[in-house]
């Protein structure tokens, strides 16, 4: 197993489109140019196979994320079935983000957190601003203060969702939602449309870094729009599911990526999960966050991050550790893998609930621990 993973978005992109096309799949791509930075594109991956049935891998949601789920994807690409469900990889659904190792796009737009139908509600942000939105020096730091002690008045619960839920009203901020859909998110739709519009069951895979403890994973599903996705995927990956939700130890978030495969879908049983991989603790995640945001809000247009930043954030989202690469690159095709299954042969995952919670090869997991910041 490679752990030297690539960290540079072009040459990733030509690692993508090598492997796509040795498997078989048709290619093709979208241009989205920020700033400077014209060469910036999302690549797609397509199989139709199955007209019922289809399989869907995002990666670089979240910018910089996508340096993980680029090297799922390759690894995945290099030993592809060649029958069951239809197949779609998107390459990089923030490609700025990825390009400029960080977060958010180039309007400064968390893309899992701005498909919104309506104004996005979060009046607890206003505790947090300095914190995530620092206009000075002197702010960077007493927002920290300030943080410190809104999380002691508001509580756990309240802060985390405060923090991370998305916000509004501050578009130099962190988890910015934007005030409209960002143009990347509109592009995918119409591939979606376009491709998948047949389809009847499809399960969506995006895949994440940055959240929870260091080699660890947390499978997220949507269960308020779909009560049974929660049993569902603990059947086909052996093992618990976690809840977006304050009172499960995380968080909700507005405008979710996985909302707009619904809405563009309507007739569509949509199951989505979001693969998250552990990395540091959430102080230092966001802190590297708040450090990259800030040089990002100040320098020139199209420029990239100081030295310093890049390794901060990739270290944040992308540890150096052998361990955490190896953990990370097993899990990830292990849970395509198993999607692949369920919907190439569900018969073989119609089993009953309860009893010990095992992955596929019989090793007993942990229930999920609870996240704090």
């Amino acid at each position: 197993m490679n752990l030297a993973i690539e960290t540079d978005y072009y040459r990733c992109r030509e690692l993508f489109q090598e492997a796509a096309e040795k498997a078989g799949l048709r290619t093709f791509t979208v241009r989205v140019p920020f700033e400077n930075q014209p060469e910036l594109f999302i690549d797609f991956a397509l199989a139709q196979r199955n007209s019922e049935k289809a399989l869907v891998s995002l990666s670089g949601t979240h910018g910089i994320e996508g340096y993980a789920g680029s090297a799922i994807q390759r690894d995945v690409l290099s030993t592809l079935p060649e029958d069951g469900p239809s197949l779609l990889f998107v390459h990089a659904v923030n490609p700025y983000g990825m390009a400029l190792y960080r977060r958010a796009n180039g309007n400064n737009v968390d893309l899992n957190r701005s498909y919104n139908l309506g104004p996005v509600e979060n009046p607890d942000y206003v505790f947090f601003d300095s914190y995530l939105n620092p206009k000075s020096e002197f702010e960077f730091f007493s927002g920290l203060l300030r943080a410190f002690f809104s999380r002691i008045r508001l509580g756990e619960e309240r802060a985390r969702q405060a923090i991370a839920a998305g916000q509004m009203q501050a578009p130099y901020g962190l988890f910015f939602t934007g005030k409209e859909m960002q143009r990347e998110l509109r592009l995918i739709q119409d591939i979606i449309k376009t491709h998948l519009a047949s389809t009847k069951d499809l399960i969506v895979m995006d895949l994440h870094t940055g959240l929870g403890d260091f080699c660890g994973e947390m499978l997220f599903v949507d269960h308020d729009r779909e009560e049974d996705s929660p049993a569902y995927f603990e059947r086909i990956f052996g093992r618990p599911c976690n809840i977006p939700s304050p009172s499960a130890g995380s968080y909700s978030i507005h405008g979710r990526i996985s909302d707009m495969f619904r809405h563009s879908l309507p007739h569509v049983k949509v199951r989505y999960c979001l693969q998250e991989f552990g990395t540091h603790s959430a102080g230092r995640v966001i802190g590297a966050l708040r450090r990259e945001n800030f040089e990002w809000r100040f320098r020139q247009a199209g420029i990239p991050p100081s030295t310093k930043v890049k390794e901060l954030m990739l270290e944040a989202f992308l540890p150096k550790s052998p361990a955490w690469r190896e953990n990370m690159l097993k899990l990830g095709k292990q849970r395509w893998s198993q999607a692949w299954r369920s919907l190439h042969q569900p018969s073989l995952f119609e089993l009953r609930l309860g009893g010990p919670r095992r992955t596929w090869d019989g090793a007993v997991v942990n229930r999920p621990v609870r996240i704090r910041f």
